[in-house]
């Protein structure tokens, strides 16, 4: 026989051995999937934001499937008609959704704070915050370069003023902006017309009114005058804890700053 045909012959014997061999392993070695799991990423949006608490739409699917959590409204993305498709799937009841919404803690916009210094490095959050925390007199302010902006999938960002600005028509509360905020100014919290304190500024008041004259300044007003103990100042800033938090707008009756919403 000739050299070149037996070599032929020979390569295609063992290709085809391989490919046999492969096979086999294929079907012996596979991973039976979940069809719950299935069903249950099929309803959701895809958009593997995280704001779940998981790794991602896929993450989340298999911990329903698989009972490791039973919250079925978790997907702010795909809101209420997601958790009862969910809930449906699933067989139980689903329970009163709630979405949830981003907001910028911090009000320093052009015309009450200023910069520190010029800036002419990456125009990015990232990259300004790592140079004394950006050019800000606020150390703790918006840097404004938009980072946020650039990760949201809904444009419901946009920089006004020198600030982040959230528009809540258009926010699903995915969490992909908070993350993106080198600063931690960003929150993701349930959109139940609670008050938010829009400062992050940890100085002391009278440090903070010489940086900006919209932050919070610590004077425990809000604090003093809450009823159900939802108040505290910590670090020289207010944080309103929102379970015990009742909605009754008193703290922001008597900011002197304006700065509770």
């Amino acid at each position: 026989m000739n050299p070149i045909v037996l070599t032929v012959l020979i390569l295609a014997v063992i290709g085809l051995l391989s490919g046999l061999i492969l096979s086999i392993a294929a079907i012996v070695m596979a991973v039976k999937k979940d069809e719950t799991a299935e069903k249950i990423e099929g309803v959701l949006p895809g958009a593997n934001c995280g704001s779940c608490g998981f790794s991602g739409c896929s993450g989340y699917a298999s911990a329903l499937a698989k009972g490791e959590t039973t919250e079925t409204t978790m997907c702010s993305p795909g809101g209420a008609a997601v958790a009862s498709q969910i809930a449906t799937i699933l067989g139980v009841d689903g329970g009163a959704f709630v979405q949830r919404r981003a907001v910028v803690k911090c009000r320093g916009k052009n015309d009450v704070t200023s910069e520190s210094y010029d800036y002419e490095g990456m125009h990015s959050c990232a990259a300004a915050n790592r140079l004394f925390f950006g050019m800000g007199a606020c150390r703790f302010g918006c840097i404004g370069f938009g980072d946020c902006v650039s990760v949201c999938d809904k444009n419901a960002i946009s920089v006004q003023d020198g600030v982040a600005y959230i528009d809540e028509s258009l926010c699903m509360g995915c969490g992909k902006c908070a993350k993106a905020c080198p600063k931690g100014l960003i929150e993701v919290i349930a959109g139940d017309n609670k008050p938010s304190v829009l400062c992050m500024n940890h100085d002391k008041g009278a440090q903070t009114r010489k940086v900006c004259s919209a932050g919070c300044i610590g004077c425990g007003l809000c604090m003093k005058n809450c009823e159900n103990d939802a108040v505290k100042v910590v670090n020289f800033c207010a944080h309103i804890d929102a379970e015990k938090c009742i909605g009754c707008g008193k703290c922001e009756t008597v900011c002197p700053q304006k700065c509770i919403i």
